[in-house]
């Protein structure tokens, strides 16, 4: 009479009910928490809604600072002017899905017996790497196009004076201008009242770090023999106020006048815009058709939106470096 076994108590890993794939649903959390802490998606949106969102569709509210305005000057006897104060509001609905769907077959399950924690660490790693890159993607599409179209173009600012360099007129980085750019998109900021200290960050493609690499910056982290960059590998530290982060999903253009890479660089207040993403359902169940195996299903909700345009900014640059990679 054949065996009733199953995957729980199947020789050689009779421990699989006690991991998260025989007990079902902590596979989902243990994706997201393996590595949130280490993303930057918390360090260049508002990610405070996290813990709230428990369903597609859901629509969480922000509430924003009343801002008073500027303080007028008072002469004797004369009637006041009062502002009035309201509150105000940003409603974010959470409506896009997708889902991973991973099946184990039985005799991987038996061949893996002691080895399972190295293949569960493996299979979940990238799991997040791929959800991690799906929302980056959104997050990153949402900051370039929301971002206020007073901070960007070629007549960006106030007084319409400062130049940020559009996709068909790109900025030329430089080692000679790059500290030029920095101070320009910080007054941006600073100009809408949007510049807090501590809390504003710069997105950047990887080749601005070559670029940085020839400043006057790389006198102060670059080369020193002991904590350089060149020999521990460091990212692109903080700039002109800005926390800085070298991402691959700033997709460029080619510049058809000049044959570049035309990239985008967003930067801005962390709190500028609000995104929110979790693992909402997860079960297990036997494989479907005439196989030996089981299912781990997970869907994925996100999305975000901009709270506060104006502390957002864009510029469209190409990179000039001396004898060195930039694409």
């Amino acid at each position: 009479m054949p065996s009733n076994r199953n995957i729980t108590s199947a020789s050689g890993y009779e421990a699989l009910s006690n991991t998260a794939l025989g007990t079902g649903v902590v596979y989902a959390g243990m994706i997201r928490d393996r590595n949130w802490e280490s993303d930057f998606i918390p360090q260049i949106s508002n990610t405070q809604i996290l813990d709230d969102l428990n369903r597609c569709g859901q629509v969480i509210q922000f509430d924003k600072p009343p801002r008073v305005g500027s303080w007028r000057t008072y002469e004797k006897n004369q009637n006041m002017v009062s502002d009035q104060v309201t509150s105000d509001a940003f409603c974010l609905s959470i409506c896009k899905a997708a889902y991973k769907s991973l099946k184990f077959d039985k005799l991987d399950i038996y061949k893996a017996c002691e080895h399972w924690d190295a293949f569960e660490q493996a299979f979940l790693d990238d799991a997040w790497r791929q959800l991690s890159d799906l929302w980056h993607r959104d997050l990153i599409t949402g900051l370039i196009l929301q971002a206020s179209s007073r901070n960007a173009g070629k007549t960006a600012g106030k007084y319409n004076n400062i130049d940020m360099g559009t996709i068909a007129a790109p900025l030329n980085l430089t080692p000679e201008n790059l500290i030029g750019f920095l101070s320009k998109a910080s007054e941006l900021l600073d100009m809408t009242g949007r510049w807090f200290p501590g809390e504003m960050f710069m997105l950047v493609p990887r080749a601005f770090n070559t670029l940085v690499l020839q400043t006057v910056y790389d006198k102060a982290w670059c080369c020193n023999p002991e904590d350089g960059v060149l020999v521990k590998g460091m990212k692109t530290p903080d700039l002109h106020g800005f926390s800085v982060y070298e991402t691959d999903k700033l997709r460029p253009t080619v510049d058809r006048s000049t044959g570049k890479l035309v990239y985008p660089i967003v930067f801005g207040w962390r709190d500028a815009y609000g995104f929110s993403g979790d693992i909402l359902e997860a079960e297990l169940r036997p494989s479907p058709g005439n196989s030996f195996g089981v299912v781990y299903n997970m869907m994925s909700v996100f999305g975000g939106g901009v709270i506060y345009p104006e502390a957002l900014g864009k510029a469209y640059v190409t990179f000039s470096t001396d004898g060195l990679v930039t694409v």
